[in-house]
């Protein structure tokens, strides 16, 4: 069977050259079909972007990107990251729903979805942080009023409106967040977790280490991969369908609870059948660093028959079910609350996509644009009517 071979970065924190090197050195001519990156990409194009970056000062730098975005430097491989605590936020904010940053460099947006050879690829950016869940995030013109000064320590936070479009998706290859989901640790070998990083203990005990918001996703959604960063130490972990939420020792009192019970509808099984439940495997990378496990292969298995399977080219494409999601949840905002949703009622209302044509959805006539022109074709492809079939 054809393989999707993808190289997973941890944290790249500027790193750049250091990663696409270190890619072409262990893998020579059988190089990865992609990159992922799991945050702190760093896109910083010049001296200006460094006041939209939330770093201490004396680690304020711009990093290598700067070559890739002018041209003088091209990745070796296609390459996709999600963004993290410590971005580019003025670049990243041009791009709400994505776009190349530049040539084969891809930035998924707030959150998205990309189909590659029919995997579905899949991100949420930025860390969770329970203040920030439910607020609105500022808009660019609204930050250029007030200054970045004032939004830059809270830009990159996860809100509902990035995560809702998610939990309406199926069938996941790979699910891509900055931090952990809240509890993984208690499924993998948490023992050699604490023997390396024991300050984790508290965080752990109390319900504090990751995102609550991300284990809800991963138990609505069973992805077969859920890669992440951000604690700059390599861990994996399995978690079957069938477990539940025993991994909150203490009670998170920054928690939002959603009730799950409409998410998992369509996975239940008559019990007089036998069911295999769904697994999914947990895979956390260190930053780039001389020493560190910070890179690592996975293989997904392709079906061929895909229509975005091409054996002499890779091409991302824009996720039709993920900007159907979107479409449908900016045109009927829920009454209810974040913490009330269907998310299985609201996949019901939206309807099922019509027929796609595939080639209006290949991102490749993004790559030359400017920002805001990548922004406004992604708006067009969102707004595209024609692309859904809405329930009567």
């Amino acid at each position: 069977m054809a393989k999707l071979r993808i190289a997973i970065q941890g944290c790249a924190h500027g790193e750049l050259q250091n990663i696409y090197d270190l890619i072409t050195k262990r893998y020579g001519d059988q190089m990865p079909d992609l990159l992922l990156i799991l945050g702190d990409f760093q896109s910083l194009r010049g001296e200006e972007d460094l006041s939209s970056i939330s770093v201490p000062p004396k680690y304020a730098r711009l990093g290598d990107f700067q070559d890739y975005y002018s041209g003088l430097k091209i990745a070796p491989l296609p390459t996709i990251f999600i963004g993290g605590n410590h971005e580019s936020m003025r670049q990243l904010m041009e791009l709400p729903h994505g776009g190349f940053v530049a040539r084969n460099i891809y930035y998924i947006g707030f959150s998205g979805s990309l189909i590659v050879r029919g995997v579905r690829i899949s991100g949420l950016s930025g860390i969770y942080k329970p203040h920030d869940f439910l607020r609105k995030r500022p808009s660019l013109k609204d930050v250029q009023t007030d200054g970045w000064t004032r939004h830059v320590r809270s830009l990159y936070h996860v809100r509902d409106s990035d995560v809702s479009p998610l939990f309406m998706l199926p069938n996941v290859d790979i699910m891509m967040t900055h931090d952990w989901p809240q509890g993984i640790a208690f499924h993998g070998d948490i023992k050699t977790l604490l023997k390396r990083k024991p300050f984790f203990k508290k965080d752990i005990d109390s319900g504090r280490l990751g995102s609550p918001i991300s284990w809800q996703l991963l138990r609505s959604i069973t992805p077969h991969w859920w890669l992440s960063a951000h604690l700059h130490i390599k861990f994996e972990a399995e978690v079957s369908s069938g477990k539940r939420a025993r991994e909150v020792q203490g009670s998170n009192p920054d928690e939002i609870d959603l009730d799950l019970d409409g998410l998992t509808k369509e996975k239940v099984h008559d019990e007089s059948e036998p069911s295999i439940p769904a697994i999914t495997r947990f895979l956390a990378l260190d930053k780039c660093g001389r020493g560190r496990q910070h890179l690592e292969l996975i293989e997904i298995d392709v079906d061929t028959a895909h229509p975005t399977y091409d054996p002499e080219a890779l091409h991302l494409y824009a996720d039709p079910e993920f900007l159907a999601n979107v479409r449908f949840l900016e045109q009927q905002p829920p009454a209810k609350s974040f913490t009330n949703l269907d998310f299985l009622e609201l996949k019901r209302q939206r309807g099922d996509l019509a027929e796609v044509n595939w080639d209006h959805y290949n991102l490749d006539r993004f790559a030359d644009s400017t920002e805001r022109q990548q922004t406004d074709k992604y708006r067009d492809l969102i707004e595209a009517c024609e692309c859904i079939k809405l329930s009567t």
